[in-house]
């Protein structure tokens, strides 16, 4: 049963990031007992039904390393009763594959943090905590406003570890395709979905 608290909670962010032009469209958080976290899983609000309609979906397509990660804005429910904390996570991009030129950085907002209550959000649908020093393939969208952009969804982060994409979610189908493949095989194929050859590889620029 959601309590009162939950539900308002849940309704705040789902306000929240919609203002901010989120994929999410429903949150569902409890605290657990004797615990100061938090933990949180999310309802995607666009999901692709083919790999190739993941590239063209995305505002931004980039093969990036995380360099820095910040605490960003804290967004409050209507009456202020319950919050939930976003970071924003630097990028330098390696390949600009679409909306970026390599060699450029991106920030990226994803709701998780220090909340005003001391409280550590732990939120895992997309991924959990970006691993600075690490590389991502990252599918984006852009905020509605300022210069943020945000995860598609669960199917928009690939971890690169040894040289192989590492999906979030590699049960879901369009995850899954790209999950175990080579980054060359990977990014090879999204050029091929966005209709051109590789025109920007790892570092150069355009």
């Amino acid at each position: 049963m959601i309590t009162r608290k939950t539900l308002v909670t849940l309704t705040m962010v789902i306000a929240a990031l919609g203002a901010a032009g989120s994929a999410t469209v429903g949150w569902h958080l409890h605290t657990m007992k004797a615990s100061p976290v938090k933990f949180s899983h999310a309802a995607w609000k666009v999901k692709f039904d083919a790999p190739s309609d993941l590239p063209r979906g995305a505002d931004v397509v980039v093969l990036g390393t995380a360099v820095s990660s910040r605490p960003g804005r804290i967004a409050f429910s209507q009456k202020g009763e319950d919050s939930v904390p976003f970071e924003e996570v630097t990028f330098q991009v390696v390949r600009g594959m679409k909306g970026i030129r390599s060699g450029e950085s991106v920030v990226v907002e994803r709701a998780g943090g220090i909340d005003y209550e001391g409280h550590n959000v732990f939120l895992d649908a997309d991924g959990g905590l970006f691993e600075i020093g690490s590389t991502y393939l990252l599918f984006l969208k852009k905020q509605e406003e300022g210069n943020f952009y945000y995860q598609v969804n669960d199917q928009g982060r690939y971890k690169v570890e040894t040289g192989r994409l590492v999906a979030v979610s590699p049960e879901d189908p369009v995850a899954g395709f790209f999950h175990g493949k080579s980054l060359t095989e990977g990014m090879g194929l999204i050029d091929e979905f966005l209709g051109r050859r590789p025109v920007n590889p790892p570092g150069q620029q355009n």
